[in-house]
């Protein structure tokens, strides 16, 4: 289920002057992602802004599921419930997550949904507040009531964990600037200060994004890592005892015992 107060925030926070720098560069973000991956059929879960998400992507067909109809029609539109999504097993190769598990009450169940669905060496992009961003602290102290207190917010390192329980390998983690007092992107200077803080791993971004993919698991098959061992026949009444003396040698002790 879906909190939909927080869904209809998103769309009136994204035309806001500081939603739109945000916008812009998760925009930039979702471009970047998405032209590593390739397939037949994508699926974005969610609908944070009017704005087309996936334009730039190139996958073939571009299918958009939400459980309210968007004001502007959208013939790949599927109006459906997050929690039961209809959407057969093992059919889809890239999922788009924009800020879906922070609107959800059951973050791990969709996850375990979306896994389902998705294709082996399929694509996973998750999108989300930083916690630790200062655009997000500073909004959760100035909303009282609603806006980012009613999400969900989920850091990096545990839906690294989820994803990883899953079977999938993290090929992307990547953060926009950590922007706080302007909605003019960061100097130089800033991004400099950001990237040595990221390279001891703190990260400040206000937005961030991780592609993941799933992980085939191969079978290894049994017999082929055992040796069944010979066994040498002893008279009736006698306990079986095993050992490792070849076929000839076990023929030739009979022969002698008889």
């Amino acid at each position: 289920m879906t909190n939909q107060q927080f869904q209809a925030f998103l769309t009136d926070f994204f035309y806001s002057p500081q939603g739109q720098a945000l916008l812009k560069e998760e925009q930039a973000i979702i471009d970047r992602t998405l032209s590593q991956v390739f397939g037949l059929y994508l699926v974005q879960l969610g609908r944070i802004c009017e704005e087309d998400l996936l334009v730039n992507s190139r996958v073939t067909n571009k299918v958009l599921v939400d459980d309210c109809l968007p004001s502007v029609a959208n013939k790949c539109f599927i109006q459906a419930d997050i929690d039961y999504l209809p959407i057969k097993a093992d059919s889809i190769d890239v999922f788009v997550l924009p800020h879906t598990l922070e609107s959800v009450i059951d973050p791990y169940h969709l996850l375990r949904q979306v896994d389902q669905m998705l294709i082996p060496e399929g694509h996973l992009l998750i999108t989300g507040f930083n916690p630790l961003g200062c655009r997000t602290i500073s909004n959760r102290l100035q909303n009282t009531q609603g806006g980012f207190k009613q999400a969900h917010l989920i850091r990096v390192h545990r839906l690294v964990d989820w994803l990883s329980l899953l079977g999938y390998d993290i090929e992307l983690i990547t953060y926009s600037s950590a922007s706080c007092f302007s909605q003019k992107p960061a100097g130089r200077w800033l991004q400099s200060i950001e990237q040595g803080l990221g390279r001891a791993g703190l990260h400040f971004g206000n937005l961030y994004a991780i592609l993941a993919k799933k992980r085939i698991f191969s079978p290894t098959p049994v017999g082929l890592n055992w040796r069944l061992k010979n066994w040498l026949t002893v008279s009736k009444g006698q306990r079986p005892v095993a050992t490792s003396r070849s076929h000839k040698q076990s023929r030739q002790a009979l022969k002698d015992k008889n």
